[in-house]
């Protein structure tokens, strides 16, 4: 039996367009007659294998057919097809139906066929029959496992395997670790292939984010996020970059390293801004960016400092006041984890309170709002604290007093923001219509002098006519693509303007991936592989829109927790 080969219809009509239609309908009733395997005595049965396959005679080779495959031609639009000859085997064609399309001799009764011809999907197969093909089950598999973030031994799981045979595919196989890895690897090339040909004819520029991290494995990482407004004014977001940086983290070789990366994914002309944190190395970066070619303004506005730091320092020193309520409540809490004999004592004072034995989330020095979180949890067990920590003081001096929780609540207290003054917003506007002429006089200069005459007169028509923002539901995006024919330089100028960054949580967030790539169980997982992981999750999850989900937070879970429990629910 020789191997199966594809052909596209047209070629194999073209291989027998001097064959007879006569002859062939003969030859084929003559092999029906002879198709037993061993050929020299018909059992009367036909196999199961003629119910997939149709035989087409051979021009000038008596009783040799290429055999098709009619569910790959009519699911796949392509012609498989085998060699054979009567009185011969068919092997290769019942492992091509087992292997590719779930198809087996056991198969073929009255339950497999309801299972195959009945299972119907409007959407996904238009109303065709579903075939199982354990190819395609790989491909989905990988996908899965990685979005999900799960190890590579998930398909050599044999409770997997019996689940799957048992409940949704008899045909299903395990699958190997390295079979699995090395998918994910060859998609993960393919969507990057992609992704720089996009990048490579597109016409507006980009916003990017770049920060360090090192794992639980000391192992340094640089990771940069790229961000644009697409033709549709979506505003999209890919993980370019999540390398291992080994060498010394300078402000020269972060550039290099930002450098590679804006060559490598055809961005370096595309460039509007860079979006850092305030360490002092990233700062030395930006004096080597500003040395590049096509940078609007000259650079001024390449740099945005991220304002979620600026706003955590500033959060911190202003904690650094409140150190006499929160320390004595941090360390209620130290005892409470640590401590046997404090555990029992809280216990028993939650129970004396009518409340539930709380278990405490992390006051994390990099994330204000959690010591927040923390002043709020606190404030319904005030009682219990102020009584279980007392207890522990013989210093009066160092008791919490009702003066301490007076503060914490008004810390809660949430502060009615004030709408900034008539003459502050017209200032800011007159020098943000500075820098509009100026960016469009950039996208214009080798333009006509006619089209710079227009592109002015469109500036202005959009000045005088101002943004009614008056909707609750007005989205800016939405916006200039309704206006987009109207104002078709500035819709342009917009999507480059405003898909600058405000902060360097699009790369923190990639981290926390990484993070959880890189947790105990694969903790031996080599730099590529975790850029592999990490990379192709985050592309996946923007081909579904869901980049955006929000995360498990254990803080918010534990207070939905406490609130159920306080409601008796």
């Amino acid at each position: 039996m020789e191997e199966g080969r594809d052909y596209t219809p047209e070629e194999f009509e073209a291989m027998f367009a001097s064959q007879e239609g006569s002859n062939r309908n003969e030859e084929v009733e003559q092999g029906e007659e002879e198709e037993e395997a061993g050929g020299s005595k018909p059992s009367g049965k036909v196999s199961y294998v003629w119910k997939y396959y149709e035989k087409v005679p051979v021009p000038n080779k008596p009783r040799h057919f290429r055999c098709v495959c009619t569910v790959c031609r009519d699911i796949k639009k392509i012609m498989k097809s085998y060699a054979w000859s009567i009185g011969t085997g068919f092997g290769s064609m019942s492992r091509h139906l087992r292997n590719d399309h779930g198809i087996t001799a056991s198969g073929v009764g009255s339950q497999t066929q309801t299972q195959l011809s009945g299972f119907m999907s409007e959407q996904a197969g238009g109303g065709k029959p579903f075939f199982y093909s354990q190819k395609n089950m790989i491909d989905h598999m990988a996908t899965f496992v990685n979005l999900e973030e799960l190890p590579f031994t998930y398909g050599e799981s044999v409770n997997l395997e019996n689940f799957n045979r048992l409940a949704l595919q008899p045909s299903y196989s395990h699958v190997n670790r390295h079979t699995l890895k090395d998918r994910t690897m060859e998609q993960y090339k393919e969507q990057k292939k992609e992704l720089i040909a996009y990048f490579a004819n597109f016409d507006g520029r980009v916003a990017l984010t770049s920060d360090t991290w090192t794992s639980k494995q000391n192992n340094p990482f640089m990771c940069v996020t790229v961000h644009w407004i697409d033709n549709d004014f979506f505003l999209q977001k890919r993980i370019i970059a999540f390398d291992i940086m080994e060498e010394k983290h300078t402000g020269y070789n972060i550039y290099l390293r930002l450098k590679k990366t804006l060559d490598k994914f055809n961005l370096t002309k595309k460039l509007f801004s860079i979006s850092f944190d305030n360490a002092s190395a990233n700062t030395k970066c930006i004096d080597y960016v500003l040395q590049m070619d096509d940078l609007l303004l000259n650079g001024d506005l390449v740099h945005v400092r991220c304002c979620a730091h600026i706003i955590n320092l500033s959060a911190q020193e202003g904690l650094a006041f409140l150190a006499p309520l929160l320390e004595p409540i941090k360390t209620c809490i130290n005892w409470t984890r640590n401590a046997r004999s404090m555990k029992t004592q809280w216990k028993t004072l939650c129970d004396k309170h009518g409340l539930r034995n709380k278990q405490w989330g992390t006051d994390c020095a990099t994330r204000w709002n959690s010591t927040y979180k923390l002043i709020k949890q606190a404030l319904r067990y005030k009682n219990v604290l102020t009584e279980f920590y007392n207890s522990h003081q013989r210093d009066e001096d160092a008791m919490i007093d009702n003066s301490m929780w007076t503060i914490a609540a008004n810390i809660y207290a949430k502060d009615k923001g004030e709408s900034s003054s008539s003459s502050s917003v017209t200032t800011k506007s007159a020098r943000f219509d500075d820098q509009l002429h100026s960016i469009l006089f950039r996208r214009t200069q080798s333009s006509s002098s006619s089209t710079s005459t227009l592109a002015t007169k469109e500036l202005d028509d959009y000045l005088t006519h101002g943004v009614d923002t008056n909707d609750t539901d007005f989205n800016i995006l939405l916006w200039w693509k309704a206006r987009s024919i109207q104002f078709p330089l500035l819709s342009k100028i917009a999507r480059d303007v405003l898909v600058v960054l405000a902060s360097t949580v699009a790369s923190e967030s990639a981290f926390s991936a990484g993070g959880r790539v890189l947790d105990d169980k694969r903790s031996r997982l080599a730099p590529p592989t975790v850029k592999m992981c990490v990379g192709k999750r985050d592309w996946d999850l923007a081909k579904i829109r869901r980049q955006g989900a929000k995360e498990f937070d254990p803080l918010e879970a534990d207070e939905i927790v406490a609130t159920d429990a306080s409601s008796g629910n």
